[in-house]
């Protein structure tokens, strides 16, 4: 922990200098000779440029590879043959997997910016700067933070919390964990902090807002099972109008509709600043350079046939040909010069007959240019304004069903709230799906994984099943346990591959452990406390 912490947090007193861009490109850096935290924030438009690197380069680690190793393998989403991912989807990280390190890295590399904005502009400003654009520069620093607080305490569980950018630089004090609940805390006294001071309606811009961080709140709120909460913020979001769905769900994973109307929050990414600076995803992702034109597309995640299935069962057609491409599968988008690009028959590059479509663009030429090799310019979520409805109709029911403190809402519960429903069936039909006249918890977990597919939330869902901070995971285990992620023999061409047998050979059944991810071994190595009990939070 000191080993990274300590660096990352003694360049936290220079991030407004890194972090900062001007307005014609969200990602260009100043020059930093002769430049200081001190004299570079001398007016409004500076002030407002020092939060735009916080969206983009620090979150590449998680973005990279370890964030859908964690949420689509782990769920049972995707599968790879991949050596530095494998272990996520049968359950068998350890703490000296890399990318393990990656995923406590990245977040806390947002967390040091973040804290060195939050700690140095209120002084590095210069009167002249409107108090508003200050406060909203600080309402984002911890709009973000919140959200990489969000990731680390779901896949670690037990984390510090750390606000001080050069606390533990300058004193070499050792760190200790914090209490998942306090963690929570401390991410909702942020998004407070956030909703109170961002500025409102900044759609468009790449930036969060005050509904930004009413949204996030609410999802916070729902994972803490304090439903009356969610609701509110929920509905506050709703009646605000700043965000609406997109009319049709394709167009969500479109480059050119970076920041839309439906966007809440999102990783900003561009092509021509650099390896970390870039979408890598779809350089992993897509099935081959066909697509990409830029000579990568390694195939090494593959939707499993268990998502397969789920989609099948359901009849989400629109959700599945955007999220999954089935061989055969034509997409105009891709390839737009030569006609479109269709799937070949005989593609498995993870013996599963099936590849991933969400978040792969295609080439320079399909993107405006905005893309090249493991670097596309298209945004990853982090929250867009489906989440908000679904979040509604699960407050309503958590609401009904009122499970207890960490107690899961059963499976079988259900509503027929009309408020629940109308928010449900605005996403239903957008995906072309019958509108439902009843709810059951299973219904809309089993919305939220067709919904989010491959957008890094799935595993989340299932960790939370069984209640917040849950020791055991009975409901979330039967559902694993039951997932074919497994492989299949490759088909004939003279059946069109379709003959193919599955090998039913991917069958896992987690330990209740397993729902949370080992300390890095760097980090634990480094600052033992990491492995002792908690110790409660002090809050300011």
């Amino acid at each position: 922990m000191k080993k990274h912490i300590k660096y990352i947090l003694s360049m936290a007193a220079v991030a407004g200098m890194t972090t900062t861009s001007c307005k014609k490109d969200f990602f260009n850096r100043p020059p930093e000779s002769g430049i200081t935290v001190g004299n570079y924030y001398q007016n409004a438009d500076q002030v407002k440029a020092s939060t735009n690197g916080l969206y983009g380069s620090p979150w590449f680690g998680w973005n990279n590879k370890v964030g859908w190793a964690i949420t689509e393998l782990a769920s049972g989403n995707g599968r790879s043959y991949s050596d530095d991912v494998v272990a996520f989807g049968n359950f068998s990280v350890s703490n000296t997997n890399p990318e393990i390190g990656a995923a406590w890295n990245s977040p806390f590399t947002v967390i040091a910016q973040c804290n060195g904005l939050i700690t140095n502009l209120p002084t590095a400003v210069p009167a002249s700067v409107p108090s508003t654009v200050v406060n909203n520069a600080l309402g984002e620093a911890h709009l973000l933070r919140a959200a990489a607080y969000f990731y680390l305490v779901r896949v670690f569980g037990n984390v510090p919390i750390i606000e001080d950018p050069l606390q533990y630089v300058d004193k070499f004090q050792t760190v200790n964990t914090n209490p998942v609940t306090d963690v929570y805390k401390f991410m909702v006294r942020d998004l407070q902090f956030a909703e109170a001071n961002c500025s409102p309606n900044v759609a468009g811009t790449g930036h969060g807002s005050s509904g930004s961080a009413s949204a996030l709140l609410a999802k916070v709120y729902l994972y803490i099972q304090d439903y009356a909460n969610a609701r509110k913020q929920a509905e506050k979001v709703m009646s605000s109008g700043e965000f609406t769905l997109l009319p049709n769900y394709g167009d969500l994973f479109l480059t050119a509709n970076n920041n839309n109307k439906e966007s809440i929050l999102a990783m900003q990414w561009i092509h021509n600043g650099g390896y970390d600076f870039g979408n890598s995803i779809q350089g992993s992702w897509a099935y081959s350079s066909a697509i990409t034109k830029t000579g990568d597309g390694y195939g090494v995640l593959a939707p499993t046939f268990d998502l397969q299935d789920a989609f099948s069962a359901a009849n989400d057609n629109i959700r599945r040909k955007a999220s999954i491409m089935l061989p055969g599968d034509t997409y105009p988008e891709l390839n737009q010069a030569g006609g479109g690009y269709t799937l070949p028959l005989n593609a498995s590059s993870q013996g599963t007959h099936a590849q991933a479509k969400k978040y792969v663009v295609g080439s320079p030429a399909d993107n405006g240019g905005k893309s090249a090799a493991q670097a596309s310019g298209n945004n990853t979520y982090i929250m867009r304004y489906a989440d908000v409805l679904l979040i509604e109709a699960e407050a309503i029911l958590g609401q009904s069903a009122n499970p207890g403190t960490g107690k899961g809402i059963p499976l079988t519960a259900t509503t027929t709230d009309a408020t629940a429903l109308g928010a449900l069936n605005q996403v239903r039909r957008r995906a072309g799906l019958p509108n439902l006249t009843s709810l059951t918890y299973r219904q809309l977990l089993a919305e939220r994984r067709l919904e989010f597919a491959l957008e890094q939330d799935y595993w989340f869902d299932l960790a939370r099943m069984d209640g917040f901070n849950a020791s055991t995971h009975p409901t979330a285990t039967a559902i694993i346990k039951a997932q074919d992620r497994g492989t299949s023999s490759e088909g004939s061409e003279a059946a069109g591959y379709k003959d193919y047998v599955r090998y039913l050979n991917g069958y896992f059944t987690p330990t209740d452990a397993r729902f949370l991810f080992p300390v890095p071994i760097g980090e634990s190595t480094s600052d033992p406390n990491l492995l002792a009990p908690p110790v409660p939070y002090i809050f300011k």
